[in-house]
């Protein structure tokens, strides 16, 4: 007998207590997604709180930075003024796909979310 799973089935056991393993899988990619943008955050502000006094912060200015990994050009940043509309619509758009492991397509799905995100 598994310890980690509900008798009788092949679902975790959650806090939660949820015990459908599809639906499971739905909430947990949903907390996933919105522990990358916390990660995210948490990060930036991780890497570069020693150098930037607003490292995690939104930012309240257009910016450009020239990447070296880019030859010069710089990522595509939100507006400033779209940040969180933007961010919406990643996150509306990633409602749309198949956070599961049994998508053929999950790591380009993931890929691409990272990107827009």
């Amino acid at each position: 007998m598994d310890p980690y799973i509900y008798p009788n089935t092949n679902t975790l056991i959650n806090k939660l207590d949820i015990r459908d393993e599809q639906r499971l899988i739905d909430v947990e990619a949903q907390l996933l997604i919105a522990a990358i943008v916390d990660i995210t955050s948490i990060i930036h502000h991780f890497l570069f709180h020693e150098l930037y006094s607003w490292a995690g912060k939104f930012r309240t200015v257009n910016i450009s930075k020239s990447e070296q990994a880019l030859n010069g050009l710089s990522v595509t940043y939100s507006d400033k003024d779209h940040i969180l509309s933007d961010l919406k619509t990643v996150f509306s758009w990633s409602e749309s796909k198949q956070w599961s492991y049994s998508n053929p397509s999950l790591v380009k799905v993931f890929s691409a979310f990272m990107i827009k995100l």
